[in-house]
């Protein structure tokens, strides 16, 4: 089981999580934009990233691949945190690399096994932020 409780989270997502709860935790680091990835590991050096699949659906082969081809990246765990489950798909990024799959009612609608599954993966800040955005981008 993995704790990453202090560890560094690097937050690739749409710009729609409240800045007030991602200025309280200075271990996670949110970006936007798809050629910031590289970068923003270089300088967070993170132990964690997810990536939001329905926002890098494009990107998420190259991504996976450069990742887990360079030996740099090697330790860095990757979550993939997607709005519904889709076993093609989910299997494929586990190839790529991923090493987690978190789908979006594991945390709206959480049972025992998915709240430990995700408790056991993401820090509950982590967590609490991909609830809230999803949610805000749900409403608009």
């Amino acid at each position: 089981m993995l704790h990453l409780r202090t560890e560094r989270v690097l937050l690739v997502a749409p710009n729609i999580f409240s800045v007030q709860l991602l200025a309280k935790h200075k271990q996670i680091k949110l970006i936007t934009s798809v050629d910031r990835v590289f970068p923003a590991i270089y300088e967070f050096a993170p132990h964690i990233i997810v990536f939001d699949y329905d926002y890098l659906d494009k990107d998420m082969e190259k991504l996976l691949r450069r990742i887990r081809t360079n030996s740099y990246y090697n330790k860095i765990k990757i979550c993939c945190f997607k709005s519904s489950a889709d076993r093609r798909i989910d299997s494929f990024l586990k190839i790529l690399g991923a090493n987690h799959v978190i789908y979006k009612d594991e945390l709206n609608n959480p049972t025992k096994a998915s709240i430990s599954h995700v408790k056991s993966i993401l820090d509950p800040a982590v967590t609490d932020i991909l609830i809230s955005g999803k949610e805000d981008e749900e409403g608009k």
